[in-house]
């Protein structure tokens, strides 16, 4: 069995992963506010794949509560119901 560690990306590239995102999906809108990015990155270990995971279920916790941005919170409600 072959062993691979990937280093995850710092906070600043996390930024630039999640708003590139965004712009595929068709919004110049930032959705995510600061604190999402770090609840983010710090969940994911910078790794892409956790990192989408959590995003995409941060998106559905914001829109659950009827909110038109996503915070630290909707990410940390994400990641107990993903992981």
């Amino acid at each position: 069995m072959a062993r691979c560690h990937l280093k995850g990306i710092d906070q600043k590239m996390m930024e630039d992963y999640l708003r590139h995102h965004l712009t595929i999906a068709g919004t110049d809108r930032m959705l995510f506010d600061e604190t999402a990015v770090t609840a983010i990155h710090q969940g994911s270990g910078g790794l892409f794949r956790k990192a989408n995971h959590l995003a995409r279920g941060g998106i559905i916790a914001a829109a659950r509560s009827e909110s038109t941005s996503v915070t630290a919170e909707h990410v940390r409600l994400a990641n107990t119901e993903i992981f």
